[in-house]
């Protein structure tokens, strides 16, 4: 019977280690333990000097939000040094193309991904298969911020090894060496055992940009792209930026009519359609950015026909904007004046960027291929926020 025992207590053992963030890497002590500190700042400067780097792994809401829901997203993105993105996020079933440049952020994802988010704008049903700019928050992170590699080096370099020395460690079946960091206390990182060192993997609890407030949970793998792959993000971000982005949207300030629009006629066939829009933001929600909002509006009378005219502003977060257009019938004098009776209506939407501004970008986007091309680094972002009404 004792031996019966023993053999069933031995067939009930399970390793639930790799259910865990992290889990699943069988460590195994190092037989010459290493100074973490030198092997930490080699990789860490080694990053900051990359062109790029591409990341893939898993995010998640440190606090609040999505947490709640244990929504964990699959990102697969690469960054380059001038804090150009390109690649995919998957939520659930739905997957997003990512794409930034300039501080400007862009994702385009089926109807299904916007209909978990919290966006409800006039225009938000036109989102589906259309690029729609966001916030950091709205994505879960802002790529350029925290994984363009000089920024992301600064940011480890700030988490200083909580051990004075680095173990080696299986990381899915490749010695490394790990080094536990500060600021939480499963901040930690992954790095090649041989020189030159170089940054494997990084579990951060919450990867905050420098100054910031807040960060996702990170599990991410990285590797050097080479020039090709490089050359051929910015040929993504170039091509999407010139054919695609006129029309984009912009999901970060949810906007409404302040009140009726107002519609008023003059003599000789003059009339203007004007009103105000505001910052919707309700609750918890908090808007950034300044966005472009439009007024698209149609005029109608039987006799006279149909007129058509727009004017766009900027709407800063928290803020109102005045919107009016005009058309003109031109209705001649007339011994026997005659009244018309003009009904209208007017169209709310947003726009990601104006064309003064896609052309910027685009150039902007050009400069930087060229200088990567040429091994340099490139114009960094340029992080103003203030659209133009072209």
């Amino acid at each position: 019977m004792v031996a019966a025992f023993a053999l069933a207590v031995s067939g009930c053992s399970i390793d639930l280690s790799g259910l865990r963030p992290g889990g699943g890497d069988t460590p195994s002590p190092s037989p010459t333990p290493v100074d973490a500190k030198p092997v930490l700042d080699a990789a860490v400067k080694a990053l900051g000097e990359m062109p790029a780097v591409a990341v893939q792994g898993q995010i998640a809401p440190a606090s609040g939000g999505k947490e709640d829901k244990g929504d964990v997203n699959e990102v697969a993105l690469t960054v380059t040094d001038s804090g150009a993105v390109s690649g995919t996020l998957q939520e659930n079933e739905n997957e997003a193309r990512v794409m930034e440049a300039d501080d400007k952020l862009f994702v385009n994802a089926p109807t299904e991904y916007w209909l978990d988010q919290d966006v409800a704008n006039p225009d938000s049903d036109k989102y589906g298969g259309s690029w729609v700019r966001v916030s950091g928050s709205q994505l879960g992170m802002d790529p350029s911020q925290v994984l363009a590699p000089e920024k992301l080096a600064a940011i480890l370099k700030e988490l200083a090894p909580t051990k004075d020395t680095a173990t080696l460690e299986n990381l899915d079946g490749t010695s490394a060496y790990r080094v536990d960091l500060g600021g939480g206390e499963k901040n930690r990182v992954w790095i090649s055992e041989d020189e030159p060192y170089r940054l494997l993997r990084m579990e951060i609890e919450e990867l905050n940009p420098e100054g910031g407030d807040g960060g996702p949970r990170t599990r991410l793998n990285f590797t050097e792209p080479g020039s090709a792959d490089v050359d051929k993000v910015f040929e993504d971000l170039i091509g999407a930026a010139e054919d695609d982005l006129s029309d984009s949207r912009d999901a970060r300030v949810p906007v409404a009519w302040e009140s009726q629009l107002e519609l008023n006629c003059q003599t000789g066939g003059k009339c203007t359609v004007s009103g105000t829009v505001e910052d919707d933001s309700t609750g918890g929600q908090k808007a950034e950015g300044t966005v472009l909002v439009r007024l698209d509006a149609t005029l109608q009378n039987d006799e006279l026909g149909e007129k058509k005219c727009d004017d766009t502003a900027s709407l800063k977060a928290g803020g109102t904007a005045d919107v009016s257009c005009s058309v003109d019938y031109k209705l001649g004098a007339s011994s026997s004046p005659k009244s018309y009776e003009v009904t209208g209506k007017g169209l709310l939407s947003t726009r990601g960027l104006s064309g003064k501004d896609k052309d910027q970008l685009v150039k902007s986007l050009k400069e930087q291929r060229k200088a990567a091309n040429e091994g340099g680094a490139g114009d960094k972002q340029d992080s103003s926020e203030e659209p133009s009404d072209n």
